[in-house]
């Protein structure tokens, strides 16, 4: 009925806050600090991919990349046929597959990031 009174409007997106505060940069460093100790990253074994992708993804936009690169090579310990961190084709019996290897991992990370 009012349709005519609709204007589209374009909205610039807005900045919710120039500078990280403090207690924020403080937790960060920590999640690093946990998730990247090699038995945190080991237990990440048992986290399902998009599980350690998302702590990936925190951790590498946070300034954490290397520690986001140690977790998921823990994580890629695990990962078998069909999950996200494997190489392979599953159909194809000369084809055994393989884990994702650190330079796999780290090229993974930048586009995660990205």
């Amino acid at each position: 009925m009012f349709s005519i009174f609709k204007r589209k409007t374009v909205v610039a997106p807005a900045v919710i806050a120039e500078v990280v505060p403090e207690n924020v940069t403080f937790a960060l460093q920590n999640l690093a600090d946990t998730f990247s100790f090699y038995v945190t990253a080991e237990a990440g074994e048992h986290f399902t991919c998009d599980e350690a992708d998302a702590i990936a993804l925190v951790l590498a936009v946070a300034g954490h990349r290397e520690e986001a690169i140690a977790w998921l090579a823990g994580h890629a310990e695990g990962d078998k046929f069909g999950d996200l961190h494997f190489e392979g084709d599953e159909d194809d019996p000369d084809d055994e597959g393989r884990k994702f290897e650190d330079q796999d991992i780290e090229r993974y990370v930048a586009e995660l990031a990205a």
